[in-house]
């Protein structure tokens, strides 16, 4: 069953004191599911085995401008039909060429659609299917996939090269 990636901030999706276990914080959902043009980004996985949720924030990790800690929520895709929402798979913003057919959005989103997604991604992380990457795992993430030949430095922005080209640096050299 294909399932669909989303970056998240983990801690807003807690309910906290104020709001029931089942209540969705309007923090997470104003904060996480911001949408564009009706639209949320996701990256299309085919099941949330550790190699695949890696090559979901390698992807989220060298499009972006630096490198943070990266949390990542995914859902059943199947769900997402099942509420009538719409899917549009479109090239994604990462320079790993061979990532880019993965990613899908989610249109035509209004306020009813939108409370679908955040129950959607609400129940998903109390089912746990949620992952946490430091800054360091991701950094050792994009050189491992330098050195695969994924992408090239030169496809990194600015500040995500200089943190690889530095991590680069520090690799012991082979005799």
């Amino acid at each position: 069953m294909p399932y669909l990636t989303r970056k998240i901030t983990r801690a807003k999706w807690e309910s906290g004191d104020e709001l029931g276990a089942d209540e969705i914080p309007a923090d997470a959902v104003t904060a996480d599911l911001r949408t564009t043009g009706n639209t949320l980004s996701f990256w299309k996985i085919e099941n949330p085995s550790d190699e695949e949720i890696r090559i979901t924030a390698l992807a989220l990790a060298t499009g972006a401008e630096r490198i943070d800690r990266l949390d990542l929520a995914w859902v059943e895709e199947d769900g997402f039909q099942d509420d009538g929402l719409s899917l549009n798979p479109n090239d994604g913003r990462t320079p790993v060429v061979s990532l880019r057919k993965n990613h899908v959005d989610v249109t035509k989103l209004d306020l009813d659609r939108l409370c679908k997604v955040a129950v959607s991604v609400s129940q998903a992380i109390s089912r746990g299917q949620h992952q946490r990457f430091t800054k360091k795992e991701l950094i050792n993430i994009i050189v491992e996939a330098v050195g695969k030949g994924l992408l090239s430095l030169s496809d990194l922005a600015p500040n995500v090269r200089e943190e690889i080209e530095k991590e680069l640096g520090n690799l012991p050299t082979q005799a």
